[in-house]
């Protein structure tokens, strides 16, 4: 049952590291922020600027396709009149009857007039299609004769009453529109036309309700301008925009020259006309989003600003939470490996007495023995007293007692981190020959060593690897309360060296296992451990850039493998 343990307590780093750290954690919350406050109110932004824009250009066009619809009503109504008008003064009894006169003509166009200042001139056709009577601006020197007109042909052949034609010169040599209304009199038909002028019809069009907020004008079904403004083109020239039929009412999407434009138009009922309005206002309203930028550039700049300030300002108030956190966190990790320290060394207390006990025994046996020399009763005539021997003897172990207590309190002190090359077996040498040597022969356990001789030297806190190293060892020690045989093995594996502790002990269970890394949580007795050994020295290793494995099964004992890097990396 193999079990990898990565977790720990953090530790205290070093000035560099620490101001690394904050560095980085200030980015990564700043991050945060933009993507959980920043980047959503910007897409929301962008979201809700389309749909602003798509609305408005909906309406727009709604309200375009309504003003078409409106201003191509009125313009059938208006040509509606003018035949009106035109059937009414050839219904005119009194018109019929002085038909040769001018001034009956003359009359009937003043009053035409005073309808509206739409038309021209006005005449009298007979059947064959001769202009017989004419008052007007234009003097014909010629007999005028509309028999193969198309407007004549077509009213003659036909049962309509009235007619209007798309625009043309014709006789007159000037563009204009012909309207005509036909009676069926006893001696044929009789014909009274008149011209109307596209200029005033244009400028109709620009009295009409919405005409200042568009560009109105009139093309035919075969797509030739009929009433247009000088700035969109002029009549009779082929206009580029030609409505389809089907609808009858509509937008077009199209182009001109100032860019990509919005049209409506609406088809009227008296003639195959269009009416196309263009919405001078959206043009404007496209134009002022082309400007906006310029604009709203600064205002979005400063906007951005203060919102950045806010947020680093945020950001690094949170930062500094953490940091206050995370040494509070480091405060108590190094509380705790001081515990686990000290509960150490109660547990080594009777190890240590006997490694001390054993030098000391020698000091007293040494003083005896010059004490014997010392005494004239004992000393023996002519011998010579070596003090030198015994003098040496009593310094060296009092040295080992010396190197005993160093080596215990500067385990136990609460020092900072020394990093330095150590040699892992003698590291592992020094904790299985002399700080629990004692404990390893009265436990009746076997030690068996299989260092690997690729392991290279190694860059470590020596004081922190004696800890880990220590407590694997005593842990193995008691779970053999029987006695067994206690495996410590390296291992070289590319830039990495491993060390096992493998015991022979009662093992642990899957539940066992799953909690081994949990502070306070022991298989011990109760008051034979702590709970904190295992889960300082997983967090030991894990500040050195490494890794413990755990391999246990009830009943047959329990393997820890340490991993570390070569170079210390915490």
């Amino acid at each position: 049952m193999k079990h990898s343990i990565r977790e720990g307590y953090g530790r205290a780093k070093t000035p560099a590291q620490s101001s690394s750290h904050a560095r980085e954690l200030l980015w990564h919350t700043l991050s945060r922020q933009i993507l959980l406050y920043f980047l959503p109110l910007l897409l929301l932004a962008i979201f809700f600027n389309f749909q602003y824009r798509q609305i408005i250009a909906e309406s727009e066009r709604a309200r375009l396709e309504v003003i078409a619809e409106h201003q191509a009503h009125t313009l059938d109504l208006f040509l509606r009149e003018r035949l009106v008008n035109l059937a009414n003064v050839i219904d005119d009894p009194l018109f019929r009857q002085s038909l040769a006169a001018d001034a009956s003509l003359r009359t009937a166009l003043v009053k035409l007039r005073q309808t509206s200042s739409a038309f021209v001139d006005i005449g009298v056709v007979d059947g064959d299609g001769n202009l017989n009577h004419y008052h007007g601006p234009v003097d014909f020197a010629q007999p005028v004769s509309y028999r193969k007109e198309p407007w004549f042909l077509d009213l003659l052949a036909s049962t309509k009453q009235a007619v209007i034609t798309d625009i043309y010169t014709g006789f007159r040599n000037e563009p204009h529109f012909t309207i005509a209304v036909k009676r069926n009199l006893d001696g044929g038909a009789l014909i009274v036309r008149a011209a109307l002028s596209p200029e005033r019809i244009s400028e109709y069009l620009t009295t009409l309700e919405g005409a200042k907020e568009v560009n109105a004008w009139v093309v035919s079904a075969n797509g030739v301008f009929q009433v247009v403004t000088p700035r969109v083109g002029r009549p009779l020239q082929q206009s580029p925009y030609l409505p389809p039929r089907i609808p009858v009412r509509g937008h077009l999407d199209a182009s001109d020259a100032l860019g990509s434009a919005d049209f409506a138009y609406a088809w009227l009922s008296e003639v195959p006309w269009a009416l196309v309005v263009e919405n001078t206002s959206l043009k404007g309203f496209r134009a002022g989003l082309a400007w906006m930028p310029s604009n709203v550039l600064p205002v979005t700049v400063v906007i951005f600003v203060f919102m950045g300030v806010v947020m680093f300002l945020r950001a690094r108030q949170l930062v500094k939470r953490q940091l206050a956190s995370e040494r509070h966190e480091a405060e108590l990790s190094g509380q705790l490996v001081q515990a686990a320290k000290l509960a150490s060394v109660g547990e080594l207390a009777a190890g240590i007495a006997h490694e001390i006990n054993n030098p000391l025994a020698i000091i007293a046996e040494e003083i005896g023995v010059l004490k014997d020399m010392l005494d004239p009763e004992l000393a023996e005539e002519g011998e010579e007293i070596n003090l030198e021997e015994h003098l040496g003897i009593m310094y060296e172990a009092v040295f080992r007692c010396r190197d005993i207590t160093r080596k215990l309190l500067s385990f136990v002190r609460k020092a900072e981190v020394k990093v330095a090359i150590y040699d892992l077996h003698e590291v592992l040498d020094e904790i299985l020959d002399g700080m629990l040597n004692n404990e390893l022969a009265i436990s009746n356990v076997q030690v068996v060593r299989d260092y690997d001789s690729a392991v290279q030297p190694i860059v470590t806190d020596r004081n922190q690897l004696i800890q880990v190293i220590l407590n694997l060892v005593k842990n193995a020690i008691d779970a053999m309360a029987e006695g067994g045989v206690l495996t410590v093995q390296t291992a070289h594996k590319d830039d990495r060296v491993m060390f096992t502790v493998k015991d022979t002990g009662c093992g642990m269970t899957a539940e066992q296992l799953e909690r081994v890394s949990t502070p306070f949580f022991t298989t011990k007795e109760p008051g034979k451990g702590t709970g904190l050994g295992l889960s300082v020295s997983f967090s030991i290793i894990k500040s050195f850039g490494g890794n413990i494995y755990v391999n246990s099964v009830p009943g047959r004992g329990s393997i820890f493998t340490v991993e570390l890097p070569y170079t210390y990396l915490s």
